[in-house]
C-alpha cells in the first residue's frame, strides 16, 4: 500500500496548504516546516519503496517495517482529510458569520484584519491537526532512520527481480499424465487443421490460448504440437518458449535453431525468418508470451507474413491484451477441468510409490481427497500442488488438516503454486496491485457488481487520473478491463438493470483469491464468519488491526468481535440479512467504503455525521424512515445508495452539504420521496436513478445545472414541461429512462412528451408506458440517429405501429416490451413502403429497376445485434418480403446475433424470407410463443427448414 499513498500524500501536503492559503483560512498555523519536513522524508522513501516492496514477501523484517510505514501514511491521510474537511468548514462558517455582520461594521472589522493576522504569525497556534502533524513527523524520522538497516536500493538501480524465476518450457510431455483436455485439444486442432485448410483462409493465421496462470496453456499447446495430424500437416514446426522480456535476439534465434543461422545481429536474423519460412506452411508455437509492446513483434510479423496459406502462429498468453497485440485472427479461452479430473491428477501424484497397505484404498482418504480437489477449482496447476502436498502425508488426520486450511495459509503451497500469479502481479503498476488485492475482501465465490468495485478503488484512494479533470470512473474502468485481460476475473456477464442499464458482475477464481489473501495477510484484510469467529478460526492478533472487514456472522456474534473498528478503512456486511448494531456508526472513525445493504437498519443515527472521511455509502435495502440531516455533514461522500429503501420519503434538506456527491442510486425509494431544492447545487452528480417530477410543477428545474450528469431516470407523475431541465444541454448523459406514471390522464395528448429536448451524445434510452398512441417525433432526429445504441420501448399500451425506428443507424439493442394495440408488425418496420417500390429518392437512396450496377443498397437496422419483442397482446401478423421485395436492394439487420420472441401468444408465423437474408443470426429464442411452438417446436416440416440454417433454436412454452 505504501508504495501508492505516499505519493499521493506528497501531492497533498502541498495541495493542503495552497488551499488553506487561497481560501485565507489560517487554520493551523506554524506547521510548514514540519510539512516541509514530512514532504522530504516521504520523497526520499519513495525511492526505495519499488525495492522494498520486492523483498517484503521474502523477508520478514523488511515487510514488518513496511508495516510501520503503512500505519503513519495511512494516519496521515486521515489528517489531510480532517484538515482540508475544517478548511472547508471554517469557509463556510465564515460565509454565515459575514453575511449577517452589518456592512459599516464588517469594514471596521476588516480593517483590523492585518494586523490581527501579524499577530497570529507571531504566536504559532498548536491545534489538534498541528499536534498530529508533529507526531507524524517524529514517526518518520524513526523509520528512516530504520531503513538504513535494510540498505535498500533506490527506484532505477534494482536489477530486474529474480525473486519468482521464470520457467523455461519445451515441446515434449507426456499424454498419459494429461486429463480434462480432450474437449480443448479437440476443439484447437479444428482451429489449426480445418479453419487453415479446408475453408481456405488466405494468410497466416495467429491463434492465440489465453488462460490464468496454471491452468494448462503450455500444456495444450504441447498437445497440439505433438499430435500426429499436425506432424503430418506442417512443412515446419518450431516450439518458442518466449517468457519475459521479449529478447527479439533470442526468439529469432531461436526460431532459426534448425536453419543453422550464424547472424547476430536482428535485422539479418529477421531477414534469414522470411527466407526461411516464404512459400512454406508452417506452426510456429510461441510460448508464455507478456510483452504488450507490439513493436517487438512487428518485426517478426512481416517476416512470417508470406508464409504458405494454412501458416499458424499459436500463443500461449495470460493476457486478452496480448493476444490483441499479436493480431490474432481466433482466440481460445481455456476452460477450468472438472473437479473428478482435478482429483485424477492428485491421485496420480499422491498415491505414486505407495505400497498398497499404505492410505491409498481407504475410503476415508478418498473422501476427503474428493473435497480437498474441488478447493482446486479446475485448475490443473493447484490439483499437481496439491497431489505433490499430500504425497508425503501418510494419515487422515494430515490430509483433514489440509482440508481445513486456506490454500494460503500452507507454506508448501504457496511456494509452488503463487510464485506463478505473482510473476501476472508484478507486471501491475502499484495502483493495480492495490485494485486486485483489495479484492480480498470479498468472500470466495462472491458476485462482484464492477460498477460498485471501482467506487470503492475510488473511496479507497487506489484510482488517480493522469491529467486534471479526468473522470475516475472511466480510469477504474480501465483498470478493471486491464485486470480481467489479464484473467484476474472470470465469469463476467451482463446484468440487466430497469431496461436500459447493464450491470456488469463478475468472480474471482479461488485460487487467485487466495493470492489477494496472501498478498494482503500484512494489510490485514479479513473476512469473518460468525461461527468460525466464536470458535477461534481467524480470531488472532491480526484480525484486531484490520483494515479492511467483511462480516458474515449474526448481530449476536458481533459483539464478540475483537477488533479495532477505529482502524478499519472498510466494513462490509455480507451476505444481505446480516443485522448490525446501531452502535457500529460510533466506532468507525476512519472508515472510507461503508455498506450495509439490507441489514435491517429501522434508523440511521445522527452519530454518522461523524464520520467524515466517508466516500462510499450503501445503506440500499433497509426500512428507515428518515435520513438525519446529519448525513449531510460527509462532506468527502462521493457514492450514496439508498436503492430500494422504500419506506423513505424524503431526503435531507441540506443535502447540497454533500458537496462531492456524484451517484445518488435512489431507485425505488417511495413514490411520495420529496426531492429538496439543494439538489440542484451538487453539479457534480453524474448518477440520478430516480427524479420524481409532478404535474403543474417546477420540480425539474433542479435539473438545470446539474450538466455533468451521465445516467438519469425520470419518473413522471402528471403533465409536465421538460423544457425547465434543459436536457438537450446535457452533453454528458448517456443513459437516460422516462417513466410515465399509470395514473396520467393525458394518453391522447403526447405534448408532454414531445417537449422533450434528447441530450445530444445520449446512448441508451427506455420510455415506458409513453403517452400518445405514437412514439416521439424526436427519436429519429439526427443525435440519436447516430448515437443511439439502445432502446427500449416498454408498455407502449396504445401504439398500434412502429415506423422509422429502422433509421437509427447506430442501434445495437432494441427491446419491444408490451406494445398492445399492434396487431401487424408490418415490413415498414424495416423501411420498406410503398413509396419504395415507386422508386422514392426520399425513403432510400436506392433504385428498385435500377441496373444492379448502378444501385446503392440501403440498410435498415446497420449495426443492431440484438432484437426482443415481449408482450404483444394483439400481434398476430409479422409481415414477409413478398416476391418483388425480394429485387429490392436492402440489407436488412446484416448484423443480428439474437432474436427473442417471449409472450406473444397470437403471432402464427415467423418471416421466413427476411430470417433468410439474416446470415449473421446465432440464436433465436421464443417462449410462451403458442402459435410458433405448434409450428415449429416438432423441429420438421417445410416451415421449420426454412429457419433451420439459425445454428440455435429454442423454442418452450415456459421459462
Amino acid at each position: 500500500m505504501a508504495e501508492l499513498i505516499v505519493p499521493k500524500i506528497i501531492d497533498q501536503l502541498s495541495d493542503v496548504l495552497v488551499k488553506q492559503f487561497g481560501e485565507k483560512v489560517n487554520l493551523v498555523m506554524g506547521v510548514e516546516e514540519e510539512v516541509a519536513n514530512i514532504s522530504s522524508k516521504l520523497a526520499t522513501i519513495e525511492k526505495v519503496l519499488h525495492d522494498a516492496e520486492r523483498r517484503r514477501l521474502k523477508e520478514e523484517p523488511v515487510g514488518i517495517w513496511l508495516e510501520k510505514l503503512e500505519d503513519i501514511t495511512y494516519e496521515m491521510d486521515n489528517v489531510l482529510d480532517e484538515w482540508n474537511f475544517k478548511i472547508h468548514r471554517a469557509k463556510n462558517e465564515g460565509t454565515h458569520q459575514n453575511a449577517r455582520i452589518q456592512p459599516t461594521l464588517w469594514i471596521k472589522v476588516r480593517s483590523l484584519i492585518p494586523s490581527l493576522c501579524s499577530c497570529l504569525k507571531q504566536v504559532p497556534v498548536r491545534s489538534d491537526i498541528a499536534q498530529k502533524i508533529k507526531k507524524i513527523n517524529e514517526q518518520l524520522e524513526l523509520t528512516l532512520k530504520e531503513a538504513d538497516q535494510f540498505k535498500f536500493i533506490s527506484s532505477g538501480g534494482i536489477p530486474d527481480s529474480q525473486d519468482f524465476k521464470r520457467i523455461m518450457t519445451t515441446s515434449i510431455i507426456d499424454e498419459s499424465e494429461i486429463y480434462g483436455r480432450e474437449a480443448d485439444k479437440n476443439a484447437l486442432l479444428d482451429q489449426v487443421l480445418s479453419k487453415s485448410s479446408s475453408q481456405g483462409r488466405k494468410g497466416v493465421q495467429v491463434i492465440s490460448i489465453v488462460g490464468v496462470g496454471g491452468s494448462g496453456k503450455t500444456t495444450l499447446a504441447q498437445l497440439l504440437f505433438n499430435n500426429d495430424k499436425v506432424k503430418n500437416h506442417f512443412e515446419l514446426r518450431n516450439w518458442i518458449c518466449v517468457s519475459d522480456p521479449f529478447d527479439q535476439k533470442r526468439i529469432a534465434k531461436a526460431i532459426l535453431e534448425n536453419a543453422g543461422s550464424q547472424e547476430s545481429e536482428l535485422d539479418p536474423l529477421i531477414q534469414r525468418i522470411k527466407e526461411t519460412f516464404s512459400g512454406k506452411r508452417f506452426l510456429l508455437v510461441l510460448d508464455d508470451v507478456w510483452t504488450e509492446d507490439d513493436s517487438k513483434w512487428e518485426p517478426f510479423k512481416d517476416s512470417l507474413k508470406d508464409g504458405a496459406s494454412g501458416s499458424v502462429i499459436l500463443v500461449t498468453t495470460r493476457s486478452q491484451r496480448v493476444a490483441r497485440v499479436m493480431g490474432s485472427t481466433d482466440t481460445h479461452r481455456l476452460s477450468l477441468i472438472s473437479d473428478s479430473d482435478c482429483w485424477l491428477i492428485m491421485q496420480r501424484i499422491a498415491f505414486d510409490g505407495r505400497s498398497k497397505d499404505s492410505i491409498w484404498g481407504c475410503k476415508k482418504v478418498e473422501s476427503i481427497g474428493e473435497k480437498i480437489a474441488k478447493k482446486c477449482k479446475g485448475l490443473p496447476l493447484a490439483a499437481k500442488t496439491m497431489g505433490s502436498l499430500l504425497r508425503f502425508k501418510d494419515t487422515v488426520q494430515q490430509w483433514q488438516n489440509i482440508l481445513d486450511s486456506e490454500i494460503w495459509q500452507l507454506e508448501e503451497a504457496t511456494m509452488e503454486l503463487f510464485p506463478l500469479l505473482y510473476l501476472s502481479y508484478n507486471e501491475l503498476s502499484p495502483e493495480l496491485k492495490h485494485c486486485f488485492s483489495y479484492c480480498a475482501v470479498f468472500p470466495k465465490d462472491h458476485s462482484i457488481f464492477v460498477e460498485e468495485l471501482i467506487g470503492m478503488w475510488i473511496a479507497e484512494g487506489y484510482v488517480r487520473p493522469r491529467r486534471r479533470g479526468e473522470r475516475l470512473e472511466l480510469v477504474g474502468h480501465e483498470y478493471f478491463d486491464n485486470l480481467a485481460m489479464r484473467s484476474f476475473f472470470q465469469e463476467l456477464r451482463k446484468v440487466e438493470f430497469f431496461l436500459v442499464h447493464d450491470f456488469t458482475l463478475c468472480k474471482m477464481h479461488d485460487i487467485v483469491h487466495d493470492f489477494a489473501q496472501f498478498l494482503r495477510k500484512n494489510e490485514l484484510c479479513h473476512v469473518l464468519d460468525g461461527i468460525d469467529y466464536e470458535q477461534g478460526i481467524g480470531r488472532n492478533s491480526s484480525s484486531e488491526r484490520a483494515r479492511h472487514l467483511t462480516w458474515l456472522g449474526t448481530e449476536r456474534m458481533f459483539s464478540s468481535l475483537v477488533v479495532d473498528f477505529g482502524r478499519l478503512r472498510s466494513f462490509f456486511a455480507l451476505p444481505r440479512g446480516r443485522v448490525v448494531p446501531q452502535d457500529l456508526f460510533c466506532s468507525l472513525k476512519c472508515v472510507r467504503t461503508l455498506a450495509l445493504c439490507d441489514c435491517e437498519i429501522v434508523e440511521i443515527p445522527a452519530e454518522i455525521g461523524s464520520l467524515i472521511h466517508l466516500r462510499h455509502l450503501d445503506l440500499s435495502w433497509n426500512p428507515f424512515v428518515t435520513l438525519p440531516e446529519a448525513i449531510c455533514d460527509l462532506y468527502y461522500l462521493e457514492t450514496f445508495d439508498i436503492t430500494m429503501c422504500r419506506k423513505l420519503s424524503c431526503l435531507s434538506q441540506r443535502i447540497e452539504g454533500l458537496v462531492h456527491l456524484r451517484h445518488l442510486f435512489n431507485f425505488g425509494t417511495s413514490e411520495s420521496l420529496q426531492i429538496p431544492q439543494g439538489l440542484r447545487k451538487l453539479t457534480s452528480l453524474c448518477t440520478l436513478t430516480q427524479f420524481i417530477t409532478r404535474g403543474n410543477s417546477d420540480d425539474l428545474a433542479i435539473l438545470k445545472d446539474l450538466n455533468q450528469l451521465e445516467r438519469l431516470i425520470i419518473h413522471i407523475h402528471g403533465e409536465v414541461d421538460f423544457g425547465s431541465a434543459e436536457l438537450g444541454k446535457k452533453k454528458n448523459m448517456r443513459e437516460m429512462s422516462l417513466l410515465f406514471s399509470n395514473r396520467v390522464h393525458f394518453i391522447e395528448t403526447p405534448s408532454c412528451i414531445e417537449s422533450v429536448e434528447p441530450p445530444p451524445n445520449l446512448q441508451q434510452l427506455a420510455l415506458t408506458r409513453c403517452p400518445g398512441n405514437e412514439l416521439p417525433s424526436w427519436l429519429v432526429t439526427t443525435s440519436l440517429v447516430n448515437n443511439l445504441t439502445k432502446l427500449i420501448i416498454n408498455e407502449a399500451y396504445n401504439i398500434s405501429s412502429l415506423p422509422a425506428l429502422w433509421k437509427l443507424s447506430s442501434l445495437e439493442e432494441l427491446g419491444l416490451i408490451g406494445v398492445g394495440k399492434l396487431e401487424c408488425l408490418s415490413k415498414a418496420f424495416f423501411g420498406i413502403t410503398k413509396a419504395v417500390h415507386e422508386n422514392s429518392h426520399e425513403t432510400f437512396d436506392a433504385l428498385s429497376n435500377s441496373e444492379p450496377s448502378s444501385l446503392t443498397e440501403a440498410v435498415a437496422f446497420p449495426n443492431l445485434r440484438k432484437l426482443r419483442f415481449s408482450y404483444f397482446q394483439n400481434w398476430t401478423n409479422w409481415e414477409d418480403l413478398s416476391e418483388d421485395d425480394e429485387e429490392l436492394a436492402i440489407s436488412i439487420m446484416p448484423h443480428l446475433e439474437e432474436l427473442k420472441i417471449y409472450d406473444c401468444e397470437k403471432v402464427e408465423i415467423l418471416p421466413h424470407r427476411i430470417l433468410g437474408r439474416i446470415s449473421s443470426l446465432k440464436t433465436l429464442d421464443i417462449r410462451n410463443c403458442f402459435k410458433l411452438s405448434d409450428r415449429y417446436s416438432s423441429k420438421t416440416g417445410d416451415d421449420w427448414i426454412k429457419i433451420s440454417h439459425i445454428p440455435r433454436v429454442d423454442i418452450s412454452d415456459e421459462y
